[in-house]
């Protein structure tokens, strides 16, 4: 919601228009910033708990806990595209918020 400084009726001359245009795109502009910021923060816990998961299917394999047992070239997949995938939705990522307009 815009600030409520823009909702008055009264007689709008062109000085008040543009300092009207500056609050609102400042307003915009403050809005985005924080979707922005939710955005990577909640991108960078999902991505610290998938690498977390990775490497826990690591230690669980490395130390045979509980029988765990895997196929080495599952193990090699799986290091692989963790990696890629995580690239690959940081690039996108951090391009796609910090674009230039």
């Amino acid at each position: 919601m815009p600030p409520d400084e823009l909702s008055d009726s009264r007689k709008r001359t062109p000085l008040r228009e543009v300092t009207e245009t500056v609050m609102v795109k400042n307003w915009v502009t403050a809005v985005t910033t924080q979707q922005q910021v939710k955005v990577i923060n909640f991108l960078l816990w999902a991505y610290g708990g998938l690498l977390t998961a990775t490497m826990l299917v690591f230690f669980l394999q490395g130390f045979r806990l509980w029988g765990f047992s895997l196929d080495v070239g599952l193990l090699r997949w799986l290091g692989g595209a963790t990696v890629g995938e995580i690239a690959g939705l940081m690039a996108l990522t951090l391009r796609a918020i910090f674009r230039s307009r």
